[in-house]
C-alpha cells in the first residue's frame, strides 16, 4: 500500500476544509503562547488545520517553541 506523500494529504485537508487560496495563504504556525495573543486581541478568525503526521513546527511568530498550524484571518 503506496502512502501519500505530504504534499497531496496536506491538499486532501484543504480541500475537505474547503480553504479559499486566501485562506491557504494565511496558515500560520503557532505555540500555545502566540495563539493565546491572537485569540485574546479578538481581531482573528482563527482555526485549526489537521496535520496529517501530527507533527508540530517552529512557530512562525516567535520561531522559539513548536506549535501547530492555524488559519488565522482578519474579522
Amino acid at each position: 500500500m503506496d502512502e501519500l506523500n505530504p504534499t497531496v494529504r496536506e491538499q486532501e485537508i484543504y480541500e475537505e476544509m474547503e480553504l479559499t487560496p486566501e485562506m491557504i495563504k494565511s496558515i500560520r504556525t503557532l505555540c500555545a503562547t502566540c495563539l493565546r495573543h491572537f485569540v485574546e486581541a479578538k481581531a482573528f478568525k482563527i482555526a485549526l488545520v489537521p496535520s496529517a503526521d501530527k507533527s508540530m513546527d517552529v512557530c512562525t511568530v516567535c520561531q522559539t517553541r513548536r506549535g501547530h498550524d492555524y488559519v488565522v484571518m482578519h474579522r
